[in-house]
């Protein structure tokens, strides 16, 4: 049995955590998705919940999950963090 192909959903920078980027994806099968956050030391992190408008204030708070070790799935979050970044720019410069 093949395994399901994870794309990128989209994502960007947390207006809360400076330099933090939240990328969300998914599989081409499951109903499922996951988020991911990069910090500004380049370190993966699997998002364990998201709180809108916290009782602490501020738009959001992210509770990590257990850092990104595994080669495969590193390899794909830099591939997500390139595209997003890309789009962004794109943004930028009004080609969206």
């Amino acid at each position: 049995m093949e395994a399901s192909k994870q794309f990128f959903q989209g994502g960007g920078e947390l207006t809360d955590y400076p330099g933090w980027y939240k990328i969300d994806g998914g599989t081409e099968t499951e109903p499922r998705s996951w988020s991911v956050v990069r910090k500004p030391d380049g370190s993966w992190w699997w998002v364990a919940a998201h709180h809108i408008f916290p009782p602490g204030g501020g738009n959001l708070r992210i509770d990590l999950g257990d850092q990104i070790t595994d080669d495969n799935m590193l390899s794909q979050c830099e591939e997500n963090y390139r595209q997003l970044l890309e789009k962004i720019e794109a943004k930028k410069r009004g080609e969206e």
